[in-house]
């Protein structure tokens, strides 16, 4: 778990909570897509020895209802199969209906001592704050440049890559912080050549162009025609595009000029 990049604030204090067995049994990792949300939470599935048979994860977008509530209700009170605790990982929890977060409060509030729940979201906000108050709340963030750029470089050497420093770079600025799309990109790229690497990394780019092209147009109070025209075009992840607009506002209203 000390090896994750961008969470030790967050790291540091599960590690505190582990040595003093304080840590509560409900769980809400936050933060932008592609941070490692997910990926913490099940390191901390093996380090509270659950056995895999004792370990649901849920996507709740796909599974957003009444009904996958009432099913965990009954199943958590199961003693577990194999290891000490039964977790449950609820994936994009903010997608959970009215009525699935109204049934959510009572198994919150009822939690066997041998269960935990790990909800994870990009979007706490939806979330009724009832659910907020039973969770005890750890961010992720994304990951700065160098971080992200001390994170490819490790993994092509690691992998015995070789990949140039141009492409490195745009994929270090095509990741946009986030530690899934660098590896995804970097997967991505491995078996073509190097011009074929140039060309798939510029797909992505021309990707955050248009995001960029869409805050910018934004801040000059375009017209909503203007906003609307650039939004047909947009091809990126919404998600993605969603916290590139809120990084670009937080740099303009801190630095007062236009950062990209």
């Amino acid at each position: 778990m000390n090896k994750m990049i961008g969470a030790e604030t967050t790291v540091a204090a599960l590690e505190n909570m582990l040595a003093k067995g304080t840590l509560p049994h409900t769980l809400l990792f936050h933060g932008p897509s592609g941070c490692g949300k997910t990926t913490l939470a099940r390191i901390l599935k093996d380090r509270l020895d659950c056995h895999d048979m004792d370990f649901k994860e849920i996507n709740c977008s796909d599974f957003r209802g009444i009904d996958t509530i009432r099913e965990i209700s009954y199943l958590m009170h199961l003693s577990p199969t194999g290891g000490k605790v039964r977790i449950w990982l609820l994936d994009e929890v903010h997608q959970l209906s009215k009525d699935g977060q109204n049934a959510a409060l009572k198994i919150l509030e009822d939690t066997p001592s041998h269960v935990y729940f790990f909800l994870c979201t990009t979007d706490p906000r939806k979330l009724m704050k009832t659910i907020l108050t039973r969770c005890c709340e750890m961010p992720v963030r994304l990951l700065t440049h160098d971080e992200l750029e001390s994170l490819v470089n490790k993994i092509c050497k690691r992998e015995n890559v070789q990949i140039s420093e141009d492409i490195r770079e745009d994929i270090v600025i095509g990741a946009q912080g986030s530690a899934r799309t660098a590896l995804v990109l970097l997967d991505k790229i491995l078996n073509l050549k190097p011009e074929e690497q140039t060309e798939a990394i510029q797909q992505k780019l021309a990707e955050e162009n248009e995001a960029i092209d869409l805050c910018r147009a934004l801040f000059a109070k375009k017209s909503w025609e203007q906003i609307t025209a650039i939004l047909k075009n947009l091809k990126g992840d919404p998600e993605q595009v969603r916290y590139a607009v809120l990084g670009y506002a937080r740099s303009v209203l801190l630095g007062h000029k236009d950062p990209m």
